[in-house]
């Protein structure tokens, strides 16, 4: 115990320091910037579609930096404790490697697929030389930590959108996220006696090591580090709720396995093949995965009757008044609504208090909507069948390869 409130003394004075160091606030604000930015760009695209949405940008890039520090603690303790050396994972080799594979398809920038070629290149020709349980054990520490950041971001704000898919037009919902990460994190600084401000831990530890190479004289010292993590999924058949929550739940599960296997090659040399080729073979079944929940039929589509809602604006009266997303509204004040125009034509009124006959999971239900003079910008609905303005939804080629195959290998099998 006493060893460990040591390390969370010197973390603590570590991000104390850094966070009053100029260079360091300077490259945070950069980045908040460039999460602002995104945010920005995401509120402009889902404004094209629907005049007068509150503009979120603001609120969205200070909450997710809020969750970025409290995930970067988190990870930063997951970092230390476990023994990860940023000296001994080539992480020169690992951007280069991410960089390259964003040539081939932007979402292979990940660390998941770098490492797995960079473990694999070590393995068969001992270049670049690194550890492979300690990048496996960082690559699994990150996905944890975005983990856990998806499932309390997923659903703060996410902008709507109209798609056509397959030519059937649908309302989605673009989850796009990015969080600022401040980490610490161990770097080997050579044997105790020429590391004064070095932490020299017991014979045990790290858990995390090349026990093959490892001569338990090293001593590290603990350095702050800044860090993106993103996440990217445009839903039409899920909730956001729902989809944040299943895509944290696939993330945590894989993070679980590849450290769990990380912490077994550090012991048993074999497992290393096996962590090189789980890290990017997990991490593509958790995306197929989720490819697979959006290739269902959408939710978010015109109703056979009445007005379909999709979103209802954060705060707004139509909150107050009780309508949710995916609520059909049928009646306002005994007229038949089943356009998003008729509902205009009610709306024009802000003085009249609307009474509202909803249908909600096949049931029908009763709200009144007080008046207010900007309700016909609290709700957005399904798209209908004149726009003219939506995203065309278009299919990972990798996952329809892979959803062919798997076609071709059930009928082969029947």
């Amino acid at each position: 115990m006493e060893l460990a409130a040591t390390i969370i003394k010197m973390m603590g004075q570590v991000l104390v320091g850094a966070f009053t160091s100029p260079f360091f606030l300077g490259l945070w604000a950069m980045i908040f910037l460039l999460v602002f930015w995104q945010n920005k760009r995401q509120e402009k695209l889902s404004a094209s579609f629907f005049q007068g949405r509150p503009d979120f940008s603001l609120q969205a890039s200070l909450y997710s930096s809020l969750l970025g520090l409290l995930g970067g603690i988190a990870g930063s303790v997951f970092l230390v404790f476990l023994g990860i050396d940023l000296g001994s994972i080539g992480i020169t080799a690992l951007w280069v490697t991410a960089l390259l594979l964003m040539l081939i398809q932007p979402r292979f920038i990940c660390f998941a697929y770098a490492a797995g070629i960079i473990a694999t290149a070590n393995l068969l020709f001992g270049f670049p030389h690194i550890c492979i349980p300690q990048l496996m054990g960082l690559v699994a520490v990150l996905h944890m930590i975005e983990s856990l950041l998806i499932l309390l971001n997923g659903t703060f704000h996410p902008p709507a959108v109209y798609i056509k898919r397959h030519e059937q037009l649908c309302g989605g919902f673009n989850l796009q996220y990015f969080w600022p990460i401040p980490l610490l994190a161990l770097i080997s600084v050579g044997l105790p006696e020429a590391a004064a401000t070095g932490l020299e831990m017991p014979s045990w530890w790290p858990l995390l090591q090349d026990y093959s190479g490892f001569t338990g004289e090293q001593a590290f010292t603990i350095v702050p580090v800044m860090a993106v993590l993103g996440y990217g999924e445009i839903c039409t058949t899920r909730t956001p709720r729902q989809a944040s929550r299943r895509s944290a739940l696939l993330l945590f599960l894989f993070s679980g396995l590849l450290l769990s296997i990380a912490v077994l090659s550090s012991r048993i040399p074999v497992f290393t093949w096996l962590a090189a080729a789980f890290s990017p073979i997990g991490h593509e079944l958790v995306v197929w995965l989720g490819m697979r929940a959006e290739s269902r039929p959408p939710i978010y589509t015109k109703a056979e009757q009445g007005l379909m809602v999709m979103e209802v604006i954060s705060g707004s009266s139509a909150q107050r008044a009780g309508i949710k997303s995916g609520d059909i509204i049928m009646y306002v004040n005994g007229v038949e609504v089943n356009s998003y125009g008729d509902l205009q034509e009610l709306l024009k009124d802000g003085r009249l208090k609307l009474n509202l006959r909803i249908r909600r999971n096949e049931r029908m239900i009763d709200l009144t909507w007080p008046p207010g003079r900007k309700r016909k910008w609290e709700l957005i609905p399904v798209p209908e069948p004149n726009i003219s303005s939506y995203l065309v939804w278009q299919e990972d080629r990798y996952f329809n390869l892979a959803r062919n195959a798997w076609q071709k290998l059930k009928a082969l099998l029947a």
